[in-house]
């Protein structure tokens, strides 16, 4: 599957990879899967690198993940989400989801540098434990 996820509980992060062409299904199907993955917990940051894929979500597929991660705010809680886009359109389209998640207690950022993004994640002192994971 080219889209995968990892659960650092020792990180207190969770780490979600997208490589290749990513269908709708897919996006939903892991998304589902590591809320309900025995290791997830609410306020669990997250790192989406998106730096491999291929192909990025239509307005309305990401309209639908927002909606997704929105009907589960309570679930979530107030986690921050960096995500890492190395192409020019998956970067714009993960900054539409981060407009479109300021209604929804989630803190999204937007970086073309997985170091930047964990930087902002964590703290110099943690980040070694998360690049490992990484």
């Amino acid at each position: 599957m080219p889209f995968t996820y990892t659960i650092d509980p020792k990180a207190g992060l969770l780490l979600v990879r997208a490589e290749g062409v990513v269908t709708q299904a897919e996006r939903v199907e892991t998304v589902m899967a590591w809320m309900t993955d025995p290791l997830f917990r609410p306020d669990l940051d997250t790192i989406c690198d998106f730096s491999e894929a291929q192909s990025t979500p239509t307005m309305a597929e990401l309209r639908e993940l927002a909606g997704l991660v929105s009907r589960y705010t309570d679930y979530v809680g107030n986690a921050r989400l960096a995500i890492v886009a190395s192409k020019a359109i998956t970067f714009v389209v993960a900054q539409e989801f981060a407009s479109m998640a300021k209604g929804i207690p989630l803190e999204v950022r937007v970086f073309s540098d997985r170091e930047e993004a964990l930087s902002w994640l964590r703290p110099p002192e943690q980040a070694s434990r998360a690049r490992r994971a990484l």
